[in-house]
């Protein structure tokens, strides 16, 4: 089970993006209950190092793959909408707005050769609009989440000259290997970095201490209506 929410640690990076993954699916079943809003002040922060590789990007003989040894993403704004099901679950969606920096590495190989290039990254600000199922139970010290449905991957907006770079040597080996490789398709490719989501079934705790005393007691009610 991960930790949402422990300033400092890798691990934190991965929950805090459990704001990414708390949420991430289907619309609510017809008949379910008033879906209710949820915005928590103390999530909306800075984050490290919260995706170190995406997904490998490939077009034809080319292959690029992509990493970000350090990055610090801050999430600017987020709301979380939780709808109750009759089964016990929950259909979630999340709203959330972040940027941020950091380093991009990529490394492609087409036509038998390879080259690497790195460059800062920046993150431009943006937001996602991510839905799916959890289950949300109460716990001694804070909320324990596991993600049900979740998206394969999400896809973040990037910038970066290691695009141009790669875009470029990609024209050269075109041209030195007499093949002709969708170079262009690449400078696309690249503005947009793919994430996978881990499998549905990972579970995640958000501690009370990330949350103030009116979050704490809006989700007690929510989850024992009446109370």
């Amino acid at each position: 089970m991960k930790r949402l929410g422990v300033k400092g640690s890798h691990r934190s990076g991965i929950a805090g993006c459990g704001l990414l993954v708390l949420v991430a699916l289907p619309q609510a079943d017809a008949g379910a209950a008033d879906p209710e809003e949820f915005v928590f002040p103390k999530l909306n922060r800075a984050y490290g190092d919260l995706v170190p590789e995406f997904a490998p990007i490939v077009q034809g003989p080319v292959v690029i793959e992509l990493s970000s040894p350090r990055q610090s993403l801050t999430v600017r704004s987020h709301k979380v909408t939780l709808t109750p099901l009759a089964d016990g679950s929950h259909t979630a969606r999340l709203e959330l707005e972040f940027v941020g920096k950091g380093w991009l590495v990529g490394d492609i190989a087409a036509g038998g050769l390879s080259t690497r290039v790195q460059d800062e990254l920046l993150i431009p600000p943006q937001t996602l609009d991510l839905a799916g199922r959890v289950r949300l139970a109460r716990g001694q010290g804070g909320y324990t989440l596991t993600a049900l449905e979740l998206p394969a991957r999400v896809e973040v907006a990037i910038r970066s000259r290691v695009a141009t770079d790669l875009v470029g040597w990609c024209d050269r080996v075109s041209m030195l290997a007499l093949a002709l490789f969708d170079c262009g398709g690449l400078d696309r490719a690249l503005s947009r970095a793919v994430v996978p989501l881990p499998a549905a079934g990972e579970s995640y705790f958000l501690a009370d201490e990330e949350l103030t005393d009116a979050d704490r007691a809006a989700l007690d009610r929510y989850l024992r209506p009446g109370s």
